[in-house]
């Protein structure tokens, strides 16, 4: 990571950060869809560890953002639908090939979207709440695309909510996925030094996220997560080609 053309590494990572904190801050999730192919391609070797440190003092700060918007009474079918969803991820993980995932839950996803597109609306109550977090705890923990079940699930709620309520959920995830990871001696100090240089990117591209969400309000949230759902799920598919 220290070595020769790290200054450029460190500018291509800085703009990939900045980018997907923008595009999290605007619709609510799609931070790992930019980031985490280019760090891959930067510093493949500070992976997980370092997108989801990241990740954490992000979605927390847009908690604090729209506070006021969370969905309190969801949020706690979605953390435990979460929490369940992670170990569910962690035994397809054992017993079925990570491409296989990959795809598998790729064309959930763009089947999701589908029937989004042809049947707009969903009841949000506590057994799709439940049902939301649970997928998205699988497919974080297996497939790494957690985002767009919550996202489809709140696309016709206002956007402070779903940002807010999807940030939230989104904390207290990274918080386990971190602390697993630290069990196992999967954080070190240079994750940590990592996080910090690019946090700078995380915290222009949320504030700029700030007039992108005024101009998704009128009614282009709801287009805005279902196009960037279908990327997701497009993109878990073609890592899964290319695996």
């Amino acid at each position: 990571m220290f070595e020769g053309g790290f200054a450029v590494e460190l500018v291509v990572a800085l703009v990939a950060v900045g980018v997907a904190s923008l595009l999290q801050g605007s619709v609510g999730f799609g931070f790992g869809l930019v980031a985490v192919p280019t760090l891959t391609l930067v510093w493949p070797e500070l992976l997980p560890a370092t997108a989801l440190l990241l990740l954490l003092p992000m979605t927390a700060l847009m908690v604090a953002r729209e506070r006021g918007a969370v969905d309190t009474i969801g949020l706690a079918w979605l953390a435990g639908g979460r929490f369940v969803g992670t170990f569910g991820g962690l035994w397809l993980l054992v017993v079925v090939p990570r491409a296989s995932l990959s795809a598998l839950f790729g064309g959930l996803i763009l089947v999701a979207v589908a029937i989004s597109v042809a049947k707009p609306r969903f009841r949000v109550c506590g057994p799709s709440q439940l049902g939301a977090g649970l997928a998205a705890g699988v497919l974080a923990t297996a497939a790494g695309v957690g985002g767009p079940p919550l996202a489809l699930l709140y696309q016709q709620r206002p956007g402070p909510e779903l940002r807010s309520t999807l940030a939230a959920t989104f904390v207290l995830g990274t918080v386990v996925s971190l602390t697993v990871l630290g069990l196992t001696g999967q954080v070190g100090r240079q994750h940590l030094l990592a996080a910090v240089a690019l946090l700078p990117g995380v915290l222009v591209g949320l504030w700029a996220s700030r007039f992108t969400t005024a101009a998704l309000e009128g009614g282009w949230l709801r287009p805005a997560v279902l196009t960037f759902a279908a990327l997701a799920g497009g993109a878990a598919v073609l890592r899964a080609i290319l695996l």
